[in-house]
């Protein structure tokens, strides 16, 4: 089901032909629904969306009773930067949590799913980073897979920092203000953090430097690292690398 982001003309746009951000929902079967549902923000650097990050993943929540709606946020590579894409994420959030009734969901257990850049984003909304005006309510809980969390040297990929920020991406106030892992309280809901050890294009001091400072502000965290894999693994199916087991099993323990 396709749901377009934006009643009305959308905000931030670079010009005429404005992409048109939307959520493509996929709703458990009702028998099956648990009314938790999480908003999926695909990884690709902010150059695209991944699949294997968006439709994969909202396909595998389904069938474990929770909704799931990707987000088709804007693009870094169509020359929108952070305005466009921390708007298009927290409207979707509230967009989500406005058609609650209509889906059969519980607006208090909307949660986040974020892979590599789309990490980023949605680190960026764990931490309550926003734009004047917008809705602040953080997810109820979020899942960073392999993440982008930092725009600070070392921790940052270069094309997605670029893609984010565009001509601020040498601003070292800019990179400060869209670095999770400096904006962390202790109003961060619950996260699940995994990344692979030999990750060689996001490095996974990303994750463990993000989970330590989740730890010393006593925010609930579970890390994982795993051993070996590549990055934008994806749900890794036939990998012998379980990290959906693993998020499954945390997310109920979150009532989820």
């Amino acid at each position: 089901m396709r749901v377009d982001l934006w009643d009305g003309p959308v905000p931030h746009g670079v010009g005429p032909d404005e992409d048109v951000p939307h959520l493509d929902v996929h709703l458990p079967p009702p028998e099956q629904a648990t009314g938790a549902a999480m908003l999926v923000l695909p990884g690709g650097a902010y150059t695209f969306l991944s699949k294997k990050s968006g439709l994969q993943y909202a396909r595998w929540l389904a069938t474990e009773g929770i909704a799931a709606a990707v987000v088709n946020f804007r693009l870094g590579s169509a020359g929108h930067r952070f305005p466009a894409l921390l708007a298009d994420a927290w409207q979707a959030l509230a967009l989500l949590r406005s058609r609650a009734d209509e889906w059969g969901l519980d607006p208090e257990r909307v949660g986040v799913i974020g892979s590599s850049a789309g990490a980023h984003l949605a680190s960026m909304m764990l931490t309550a980073v926003s734009l004047p005006n917008q809705r602040t309510k953080r997810p109820a809980l979020g899942v960073l897979c392999y993440p982008v969390v930092s725009m600070n040297d070392p921790l940052a990929h270069e094309e997605t920092r670029r893609n984010f920020l565009g001509e601020l991406a040498g601003d070292e106030d800019q990179r400060r203000r869209f670095s999770a892992e400096m904006l962390v309280d202790d109003q961060v809901t619950p996260c699940f953090v995994w990344h692979t050890l030999d990750d060689d294009e996001v490095t996974a001091r990303n994750a463990t430097t993000f989970a330590r400072v989740l730890y010393e502000a006593g925010v609930s965290c579970e890390l994982h690292i795993y051993q070996s894999g590549p990055h934008a693994l994806g749900l890794a199916r036939n990998t012998g690398l379980h990290w959906t087991a693993d998020c499954i099993r945390w997310l109920r323990h979150n009532g989820f």
